[in-house]
């Protein structure tokens, strides 16, 4: 059905895709509802009898460990299509298994294959991009399809003779030109779908295509897919973008837009919809760091206070939050958390910065929140993802990084050169990382176990390393472990994991922490607590450290001795013998106050190593802006567990 043409690679081709790519969700979103389509009901597009094989396996009860990424783009998606890929879900799911696949006439291969994915292509544009890419469509010859493909098809007639000394692939001018002319919404208050879609037969044909590539890689007890697509609403710079996961195959026939749905009350109402209709489904919210003030409000669509209705509503679709991904952290912000050393870590936003784009801000609100609205609509735990836009689930390490952004950042000249789409103000390499990953602890790696584990939150984030976690919080939990089993048996009979709540009624507050290394990366440097608490009617915030390695102990001044690990800068080699293999530590917070609403999470902090600028200099003698560090502490986010003394 997908059509493949080979794409002519050459650095200077970044900015032109960028910039397209840049304008594109802006210019085809529309304002209200398109009121001549009714969604399909839900249907049951599962293929396969699923159900019995699942049964078959034999789930752990003290749960293992499973590594995924659930934010992924393929040429499904019009940005990464305009910036270069032509790998589709099938790909990316192949990919995600361990196999090569090739990206800009190169092989590319994943490290360490994933345990689960979801490819999430963008639904604003979906019948667009079949369109463009699949001959059968109607107006698949129209003028913005063939702007498209001239893109990848740089000797397209029709745009060569525009300009005959300049292919067009090369010649940004010409191709913001070419787009106005044939998308003449750009710019306008109220745009709609442009002018050569045919209607949502389209979109019905790309949904099935990312649906038939998941039930033909889902292998229930080894390697995980869940149906999912992005719900993009993009208001001048503010990106207030979810990626929508469903437990099956029980998923709408048409997977709505911020077309159809332009606002993030009316997708939560949708959703609610569907589920009654037989669907079970959640929405993650992500780059937080880049809504510009939208991603955790206090207002309904219309502008109105929160009521309790609305919050209940967050807090039933919206369980988990993405807090780390390829363009930036959303967990904090060094301009508002001065007095926290690790809180600069891939620190991209938009001009000024907004405290209140910010997870651990948000947490603290929601204290707030429920007190007066009786729910908390900021209840979420964390997980990380990449934001692939290059089909490449996954591809985190930062020793082989081919980049998250397509053609813009996948080779060292591209990311040395380019200016950032978003903000011109800033290299491509002072904004991108290779992105995150989420870890969920579930009996079985099958979709019913991973997706019921993440919904009760039992899941964190990660930078990228694969380090191991457990963190549990409760009373009586015993203070040595023969093994891991005993750890964990203990963990769950005296308390509760990461993502829940604490029994109310408690005079103190005990947690089991344990976190190990991952097998091929760096010794971790130290475990932190960071808590919130509402008292008084005013909020607060601690960070403990609770478990540092290397026998240091934390200072009278409240700081951490440095242990001494270093990355040697012309070899790209970390210290070896600072930091533990593994930390475990019983820790009772020393100013627990049974009266005050609280939450706790655990960060896991490596040593520092190389990273992927340093990487690039070493190898191809790149050189970056000085405003970028050459060193990275990789670390991983805790859910949070809460605490209420009216539970």
């Amino acid at each position: 059905m997908i059509r493949s043409t080979k794409l002519k690679i050459t650095a200077s081709i970044v900015l032109a895709l960028l910039f397209i790519g840049s304008i594109l969700f802006k210019s085809l979103m529309p304002s209200g509802p398109i009121t001549d389509f009714v969604p399909n009901p839900i249907s049951d597009k599962t293929r396969t009898d699923r159900f019995r094989e699942e049964n078959q396996l034999s789930p752990n009860p003290l749960k293992n460990l499973y590594f995924g990424d659930l934010h992924v783009h393929t040429s499904l998606s019009l940005d990464a299509y305009v910036g270069g890929t032509l790998a589709n879900p099938d790909d990316a799911y192949k990919f995600a298994r361990g196999e090569a696949i090739e990206i800009f006439g190169r092989p590319v291969k994943i490290d360490r294959p994933l345990d689960f994915s979801a490819v999430t292509d963008h639904a604003e544009g979906l019948g667009e991009i079949m369109t463009i890419q699949n001959p059968e469509e109607p107006a698949h010859n129209a003028i913005m399809p063939r702007l498209f493909r001239s893109i990848h098809e740089p000797n397209e007639p029709m745009f060569s003779e525009l300009n005959p000394d300049i292919p067009v692939y090369l010649d940004t001018t010409r191709q913001l030109q070419l787009f106005n002319i044939a998308h003449d919404q750009a710019g306008n208050p109220n745009p709609t779908h442009p002018r050569f879609f045919r209607g949502y037969n389209t979109t019905i044909k790309a949904w099935d295509v990312i649906l038939d590539a998941a039930e033909k890689h889902y292998d229930p007890g080894t390697f995980t897919t869940l149906a999912g697509y992005e719900w993009s609403k993009t208001s001048g710079h503010a990106h207030l973008h979810k990626n929508i996961i469903f437990r099956d195959m029980m998923v709408p026939d048409y997977p709505l837009s911020s077309f159809e749905l332009r606002h993030e009350e009316s997708l939560w109402n949708w959703l609610k919809e569907i589920t009654n209709e037989g669907a079970t489904v959640m929405a993650i919210p992500h780059n937080t760091n880049l809504a510009e003030g939208g991603a955790f409000t206090d207002r309904d669509e219309n502008g109105n206070p929160m009521t309790s209705e609305y919050a209940q509503l967050r807090q039933d679709f919206e369980p988990l939050v993405e807090v780390t991904q390829a363009k930036g952290s959303s967990e904090v912000h060094a301009a508002f958390w001065k007095n926290d050393e690790f809180s600069g870590y891939e620190n991209y936003s938009f001009d000024p910065p907004m405290e209140n784009n910010y997870v651990r801000w948000a947490l603290k609100k929601g204290l707030e929140h429920e007190d007066t609205h009786g729910v908390n609509p900021f209840k979420f735990g964390m997980i990380g993802s990449t934001d692939t836009h290059t089909a490449t689930p996954g591809k985190v390490e930062e020793n082989s990084n081919t980049g998250n952004n397509a053609i813009a950042d996948f080779f060292p000249e591209a990311r040395a050169t380019n200016r950032w789409v978003l903000d011109q103000s800033y290299m491509v390499h002072e904004v991108v990382n290779p992105g995150g990953m989420v870890a969920v602890w579930a009996e079985e790696n099958t979709r019913g176990y991973l997706y019921d584990a993440l919904k009760a939150k039992e899941c964190y984030a990660t930078s990228g390393s694969r380090i191991q976690l457990r963190f549990f919080g409760g009373n009586g939990f015993n203070n040595k472990f023969n093994s891991n089993d005993e750890l964990v048996k203990n963990g769950y009979t005296n308390g509760v994991p990461m993502g829940s709540d604490l029994a109310g009624d408690i005079q103190e507050a005990e947690f089991l922490i344990w976190a190990k290394k991952d097998s091929i990366g760096a010794n971790l440097d130290r475990i932190q607590v960071v808590k919130g608490w509402h008292k008084n009617g005013k909020l607060h915030e601690k960070i403990f450290d609770v478990a540092i390695s290397d026998g240091r102990n934390v200072a009278d001044d409240g700081t951490v001795p440095d242990n001494g690990a270093t990355v040697d800068l012309k070899t790209g080699a970390w210290s070896k013998d600072k930091g533990a293999k593994e930390l475990l530590v019983i820790w009772n917070d020393p100013e627990f106050d049974p009266q005050a609403k609280a939450f706790y999470y655990v960060r896991v902090i490596e040593i520092p190593t190389a990273s992927w600028q340093l990487w690039d200099q070493i190898r191809y003698g790149t050189k970056y802006s000085d405003r970028i560090s050459m060193t990275v502490r990789e670390r991983a986010w805790s859910s949070p567990i809460w605490y209420s003394p009216d539970r």
